[in-house]
């Protein structure tokens, strides 16, 4: 009598599963799966790389760098330009009646007066504009002095407490002697309600100006 015949409600185990696989087998063979698929350093893949990849990837690495290059190249040249155009300023103030050196010679602001703008300038609201003219002494020191004095180079302007400019000019008189003091009047149409607060700025000629040094002005206060 078989195991059969005794226990007919046991169902028969099929032969290939009467014994258990090798365990270490199995776990040996799963962890070489493992590490074949995910144990791969980054090293491995670079290796894998061929040169003419290397070289496009690297390629690709410089162009990104080459615009921030270009970009603080083009700052630092922008900053340079600037400092051409836009040179540093010195600028002394000189107290009502009191005398201001520049370009070798002695200046002070002697009169000031107002008057109306010629007929040419007379156009639409002519009666919120005057001509503001100042008269100003001045004394070359010595021949380079007058000759500076005399020169177009001098800049004169008028000026409010807020930095807002009203361009002016120089009327051609006598010129300048070294050691001689003069008077010449400097003009120029303002606003007519900041006539009497403006105040008179001269700057010195940029040929004067030395490489590295401010450009120097004057400014009158009132």
């Amino acid at each position: 009598m078989t195991s059969d015949d005794t226990r007919p409600d046991l169902p028969r185990v099929p032969p290939q599963f009467e014994r258990a696989p090798d365990s270490g087998q199995a776990g040996e063979s799963g962890q070489t799966g493992d590490s074949g698929q995910t144990g791969e350093s980054e090293e491995g893949r670079e290796s894998r790389l061929r040169p003419l990849d290397r070289r496009v990837l690297q390629a690709i690495a410089l162009l990104c760098a080459v615009p921030a290059i270009l970009a603080l190249h083009w700052v630092d040249e922008t900053n340079n330009i600037e400092k051409n155009l836009k040179p540093p300023e010195k600028v002394t103030t000189v107290p009502p009646g009191k005398v201001g050196e520049l370009v070798g010679a002695r200046w002070v602001v002697m009169k000031r007066a107002t008057a109306q703008p010629l007929a040419a300038r007379a156009q639409q609201g002519s009666n919120d504009v005057t001509e503001l003219r100042l008269t100003v002494g001045v004394r070359p020191g010595d021949a380079a002095s007058a000759i500076a004095v005399g020169a177009y180079g001098l800049v004169f302007r008028f000026v409010d407490g807020e930095g807002r400019v009203w361009t002016a000019s120089k009327v051609r008189g006598k010129d300048p002697r070294a050691g001689v003091a003069m008077a010449l009047t400097v003009k120029g149409t303002v606003p007519r309600a900041k006539a009497d607060s403006l105040e008179l700025e001269i700057r010195a000629p940029k040929a004067s100006r030395k490489k590295g040094e401010p450009r120097l002005s004057l400014r009158f206060e009132h």
